[in-house]
């Protein structure tokens, strides 16, 4: 077995962990994973790292699912984007 097989991370592994920190279904997470890394890989000259990358954009879009879907529960409107807020009047 060669270093570089070592060093490799188990995938599946941070997939299901995604997906149990997300409440989703792994499948799910990990459709969304594969997609996160096939856009990073479409202009890298360098792809060692292309996994890491792409569970921080996986992180960040499950976060902001989350977030939605709580907002959504909890008061029934999804969160504005910053700098609009329709009660002031803007």
């Amino acid at each position: 077995m060669s270093v570089h097989k070592l060093r490799q991370p188990d995938q599946k592994g941070l997939v299901a962990l995604l997906a149990a920190k997300a409440h989703m279904p792994v499948d799910d997470v990990e459709q969304l994973y594969e997609h996160e890394r096939a856009e990073l890989a479409v202009d890298a000259h360098i792809t060692s790292f292309l996994h890491i990358f792409a569970i921080r954009n996986v992180e960040k879009i499950l976060r902001r699912r989350v977030g939605e879907k709580t907002a959504l529960r909890e008061g029934g409107r999804a969160p504005q984007p910053a700098g609009r807020d329709r009660r002031a009047g803007a």
